[in-house]
């Protein structure tokens, strides 16, 4: 389809546009740096955390995440609840990152002429459902339990599905790509 905006996909426009990014993220990084008050944590060994952590997992979380095509949210959240960041404060972070990152991905679609808008709006609206319905069965099971591990075992059973399904279809995507012949290589970034 046309896009919203003329931009030839891997013409200068477009990675204008895509690499805009990175001096956003080094003004957030050196704001959260430059701040004076310490970040705390609620591990008990720990009094503050080395400001550097984040930025550095973040940076990891968004590599690593890019370059198997998982989602970052999945792998900062065992990384923030290792630190010692309170689980809550863990999933609405998690929960801000995956939005925000959807709705640039999204943006950046619809810019480029994306196909099935309305499919692809369907599905935003039953996620939206579903992450209202999941947040308020978890916080009547807190509130009724008192315990805000809940959040944890939620994470590390998305985290254990997540690397069974994964492996098994990535599994079988490699047997299907080799038994047909299928390039298996890197493919070109355009």
């Amino acid at each position: 389809m046309q896009g919203v905006i003329s931009l030839k996909p891997c013409g200068i426009g477009y990675w204008a546009l895509s690499l805009s990014q990175i001096p956003l993220a080094i003004a957030f990084t050196a704001w959260i740096l430059r701040r004076q008050d310490p970040i705390a944590c609620h591990a008990p060994n720990k009094q503050g955390v080395n400001k550097l952590i984040f930025p550095s997992m973040a940076l990891m979380a968004g590599g690593l995440g890019g370059l198997f095509g998982i989602g970052g949210g999945m792998l900062i959240s065992p990384l923030l609840l290792q630190v010692g960041v309170a689980p809550e404060v863990t999933a609405a972070t998690c929960s801000f990152m995956v939005f925000f990152s959807s709705t640039m991905s999204a943006f950046q679609y619809l810019l480029l002429g994306m196909d099935h808008i309305t499919t692809a709006l369907l599905f935003s609206v039953i996620c939206f459902v579903a992450s209202l319905l999941g947040l308020v069965v978890v916080q009547k099971a807190i509130r009724r339990f008192g315990r805000a591990s809940l959040i944890v075992f939620s994470v590390g059973i998305v985290m254990a599905l997540s690397a069974i399904l994964m492996t098994s279809f990535g599994a079988l995507d490699v047997w299907d790509d080799y038994s047909s012949g299928n390039y298996m290589g890197f493919k070109l970034p355009c």
